[in-house]
């Protein structure tokens, strides 16, 4: 499928399009609560790790401090870069709810074959930002990328920000951690699983917590970090998935 001007176009998933038409900081960046809804309601599906959803081979990474999320989409180069710029088509047609900016090149028209994309470092520095509802929508691409031996694949990120948020993000809060643990619903301390820097009573609680999904999130969460920051990095074995991997939780139902 091509455009007018002849360029190659895809159909994004209905999930993508559903998340991208609900992002405002009243609604789907609200709370946990308002964003476990949200994106169940688009049709993303939660995974065993605090916070992480995926939805027709698209993945995602959300927190509930402050409301955030973060959309992934990795494979060849043409077919990453098609895909970055259905959604910014996507985002740039709805001038009702978002103003388009960008400090660096505007990518999002360019042919496939068009040699600015290998030229300079445009990706590096300077997303494509869309303003509006309350929330900024920013859209990277990263080309293939070989640092050693390891290919990284093409990849496209879009971030979902509320626009009051702070550039380095809310503050650690341990009383607030604690009032979740104490208080918040089960949705509220999934999403708790995955913070940075808990306090260790609260990291404790959450892995004696009465709710399968919190366990395992927190659970999942000791594993990656003890491997990841103070160990030897996790090895792939098909025949044994880590800790957190045997089922994925069940969708959550509003309250």
């Amino acid at each position: 499928m091509s455009d007018a001007e002849g360029r190659p176009t895809v159909e994004l998933p209905e999930a993508v399009l559903a998340l991208l038409a609900a992002a405002d900081a009243d609604t789907l960046l609200r709370d946990a609560e308002s964003l476990a809804t949200g994106l169940a309601d688009a049709g993303w599906t939660p995974d065993v790790e605090s916070g992480r959803f995926a939805a027709g081979g698209w993945d995602l990474l959300s927190s509930a401090w402050a409301p955030n999320l973060s959309v992934f989409f990795e494979g060849e180069e043409d077919e990453v870069r098609v895909r970055a710029q259905a959604v910014a088509s996507f985002l740039t047609s709805r001038t009702d709810r978002w103003a388009f900016h960008t400090e660096g090149d505007d990518w999002s028209g360019w042919p496939l074959d068009d040699v600015r994309w290998t030229e300079g470092d445009w990706m590096a520095a300077h997303p494509l930002e869309w303003h509006g509802g309350g929330v900024v929508i920013s859209l990277y691409l990263q080309p293939d990328y070989r640092p050693g031996k390891i290919l990284a694949p093409a990849n496209l990120h879009v971030g979902v920000d509320r626009a009051d948020t702070p550039p380095e993000g809310l503050p650690r809060d341990d009383e607030r951690a604690r009032r979740v643990v104490r208080d918040g619903s089960v949705v509220d301390r999934w999403f708790l699983a995955g913070e940075h820097d808990l306090p260790d009573d609260v990291i404790a609680a959450l892995e004696n917590d009465p709710d399968s999904r919190v366990r395992v999130a927190a659970e999942s969460e000791r594993w990656y970090r003890e491997r990841t920051i103070i160990g030897p990095p996790p090895t792939v074995d098909e025949d044994r998935p880590g800790p957190g991997h045997e089922q994925p939780p069940a969708r959550f139902a509003p309250r």
